[in-house]
């Protein structure tokens, strides 16, 4: 799976821009790896057969009628089940729409209603000779239009799995077998996807904002950085994990660190160092201009990379012409100034601040960042619990900002302009499927 195939394609309109810019915008800031859960978790979705290509779900009648990721299709579907039920639209609760065979013939609702009469079923047949209508359980109703399907049970083994989304909209496909109107999602989302098999959704959380989510069925391993201990007020962080690709480290170290991190030592760093030691298994926060990068692994050991002023050695050596010369070159051992901060060894070397606990490390250009964390007992985890809800998982990116916070330029010019104020991604995975959470 390649985020990087995203940035080459063309800009597409769709009928809501904010997901499609919000996929460009994760593509150009982290790379992660979407997955999706190989069977329907939800009740209706348990009743779907296995030649379905596409379904679209609405958990809630006040969903289908606000719409989400393609409004002016939603809203065709409800002015077409207000005309169907008549009614029976007032006790609408759930709304699954799907197709089979990526046929657009094959048409089907499968609705759900706090009351639903069975005097019902044969007004709407009468009224509409073209339609299979029937009711698989009580106040459920299917409508079958193309091939037919008269055998839908409902399948106990999918409905006692991990229901996944059980709110928001939920839209579904196959490579190859989608609707025509998803032409320009499709597009942008499939290049991300490994499987054959697409699942976004879409939800709206109690603090007012939105989760968009990616999921795909794959097995990564995360070195988790839950544990991490971060601060109560920053301006932003980025981590990335080890599976992040070399063509898009050198992507993201030309084009968006700097944009970001402003306070970060460039003068010192090369290519190398960006991918190989900031970029790979790393946490990089930043507080006015100051900055912190933590790891699993220990900094000291490339800490020439980062200090501004160091201890020198001569180093003699002969030209090929016979000619003598003394080489200047950074000395092994660097002066180190040990502190206790909080009862925390906190080492210093030139102007930069080193922590160690256990397999924590933090590197710091300000003493007072390092004495902050070993104050409170505030972890990663705490932070990025709204966005990724109430599951078990470990973090492989994330991204935590708030516009006011970011550098002027495209990036901020364009969240302002979508109203997004701040923005969180984080990538997971639970040992057989992985994803990624969008929320704005």
């Amino acid at each position: 799976m390649d985020f990087l195939k995203l940035v080459q394609k063309k800009e597409y309109k769709t009928d809501n821009k904010i997901i499609i810019g919000l996929v460009i915008l994760v593509v150009l800031i982290m790379s992660s790896v979407v997955f999706w859960p190989s069977t329907p978790k939800q009740q209706l979705l348990a009743y779907l057969p296995n030649n379905v290509s596409f379904y679209y779900h609405w958990t809630s009648k006040q969903e289908l009628v606000e719409g989400f990721f393609v409004k002016d299709i939603a809203e065709i579907r409800r002015l077409e089940l207000e005309s169907m039920l008549g009614d029976n639209f007032f006790n609408l609760q759930e709304v699954l729409w799907f197709q089979t065979d990526g046929s657009p013939l094959n048409d089907n609702y499968l609705l759900k209603f706090s009351r639903l009469p069975k005097s019902f079923l044969k007004t709407l047949k009468d009224k509409n000779l073209s339609l299979r209508v029937y009711s698989p359980q009580k106040n459920i109703l299917f409508i079958n239009r193309g091939e037919v399907i008269d055998n839908l049970i409902f399948n106990q083994k999918q409905q006692a799995q991990v229901e996944y989304f059980k709110e928001g909209v939920t839209i579904y496909w196959r490579k190859g077998q989608s609707p025509e109107f998803l032409a320009d999602l499709v597009a942008m989302v499939e290049p991300i996807f490994v499987d054959n098999e697409i699942l976004l959704n879409w939800q709206q959380l109690a603090n007012g904002k939105n989760r968009l989510s990616l999921l795909e069925n794959n097995t990564v391993q995360f070195q988790d950085i839950k544990g991490f201990l971060i601060f109560k007020n920053f301006d932003l962080a980025f981590g990335f994990h080890n599976a992040t690709s070399n063509l898009f480290k050198k992507e993201l170290s030309v084009e968006l660190l700097k944009t970001f991190f402003d306070s970060l030592p460039y003068y010192n760093f090369n290519k190398e160092v960006i991918q190989n030691r900031i970029l790979r298994d790393a946490m990089i926060w930043q507080k006015d201009d100051g900055w912190i990068l933590t790891s699993h692994e220990e900094w000291q050991a490339d800490i020439l990379d980062f200090i501004k002023t160091f201890n020198i050695e001569e180093v003699p050596g002969v030209l090929s012409d016979g000619t003598a010369y003394i080489e200047l070159i950074a000395a092994e051992q660097q002066d180190i100034i040990e502190h206790q901060i909080n009862d925390q060894q906190v080492s210093q070397i030139d102007q930069l601040f080193l922590w160690d606990i256990g397999d924590q490390h933090y590197l710091s250009n300000k003493k007072e960042l390092i004495e902050e964390l070993t104050t409170h007992n505030y972890h990663l985890a705490s932070l990025l619990d709204d966005c990724l809800g109430q599951i078990d998982v470990r973090i492989g990116d994330f991204i935590y900002f708030n516009n006011k916070n970011i550098l002027e330029g495209p990036i901020k010019n364009y969240l302002l302009n979508k109203n997004i104020d701040s923005l969180q991604m984080v990538s997971y995975a639970t040992g057989t499927i992985t994803g990624i959470n969008i929320c704005f």
